[in-house]
């Protein structure tokens, strides 16, 4: 009787394994199928930039949530020669800036700029689209930028110091960038600058500017960037000698980017170089600045 009790276990053991082992099989299959469409339906393209800046004006990278990234920013004086140290004799401006990833696609950012207006700025960057690869492809990424800045120098006649609306200007950028390879990314960014109130009732209140900039990697470490501030000649005062330019390099080394570039401009936030009113880059109009952004986990 245990002799064939022990043969009937065997047999139904032996079934129940061979029944099981097609269902196993076919979950296994199933599982790696689903892995394989979610990683090349999800393929994000990353590090289309070193950090969330060109040089002085803003990529499309954002700060990724619970990440604080620190920055401190230097313009020098105009670069003369050996009389004033090549402009390192003179800080002409000093930016810094705090910018906190409130999610993976929203950034919110404070600033300080001492020059022209001691300026402080109040910001957020909304990632809105992803460059993708694989079978859910997208071409480009595509991000929006606001800042709200409030002007705090004192004005002249004393009077206008008391207009709070007049010291606010309102910055709103689309970003659009893409990466065409491992070394080279492009970017395109539409701007408006709004001021409440201009230095003169000849000057607008509304300007307009295309920016165009790009990086390309010389090494893991190192790439070379450009930008420039094309500003759409509405207003007489318009010149196209006092576009920005800046052309520069970043430099990574694990967990700080220094960025150190030349410019035309002597203000580094967007509420004045964007709007026409940097020296001439070719008429040797040209500061040496630098930044350094440091990154925290929070």
């Amino acid at each position: 009787m245990k002799f064939f009790l022990s043969i009937l276990f065997s047999v139904v053991f032996s079934l129940s394994i061979q029944s099981q082992e097609p269902q196993e099989t076919e979950i296994d299959d199933l599982f790696s199928e689903l892995d394989d469409l979610t990683i090349e339906g999800d393929n994000e393209v990353i590090a289309s930039f070193k950090s969330t800046r060109l040089l002085i004006g803003q990529s499309t990278e954002r700060v990724k949530k619970s990440q604080l990234h620190f920055r401190i920013s230097h313009v020098f004086g105009k670069i003369k020669g050996i009389d004033n140290f090549f402009g390192l004799d003179q800080i002409n401006n000093m930016h810094f800036s705090l910018e906190y990833g409130l999610t993976d696609y929203i950034q919110l950012g404070v600033a300080r700029s001492n020059k022209p207006d001691k300026t402080y700025s109040n910001s957020i960057k909304i990632s809105a689209l992803r460059q993708r690869s694989g079978s859910k492809s997208f071409p480009f990424a595509l991000s929006y930028f606001g800042s709200l800045d409030i002007k705090t120098r004192e004005y002249f006649p004393e009077a206008r110091n008391n207009n709070f609306s007049g010291r606010l200007e309102y910055v709103n950028q689309l970003l659009i960038s893409r990466k065409f390879s491992e070394k080279l990314s492009l970017q395109l960014s539409p701007t408006l600058v709004y001021r409440n109130l201009t230095e003169t009732q000849e000057d607008p209140n509304a300007i307009y500017s295309i920016a165009v900039g790009g990086r390309y990697l010389i090494s893991r470490s190192i790439s070379i960037n450009g930008e420039y501030y094309y500003t759409l000649p509405t207003f007489d005062a318009h010149s196209a000698r006092k576009n920005t330019l800046a052309l520069g390099l970043d430099i990574e080394t694990g967990g700080h980017v220094f960025q150190l570039f030349f410019t035309n401009a002597f203000a580094l936030h967007p509420g004045k170089f964007a709007i026409n009113q940097s020296g001439n880059f070719f008429n040797r109009d040209i500061n040496f600045g630098f930044s350094i952004l440091r990154e925290f986990s929070l």
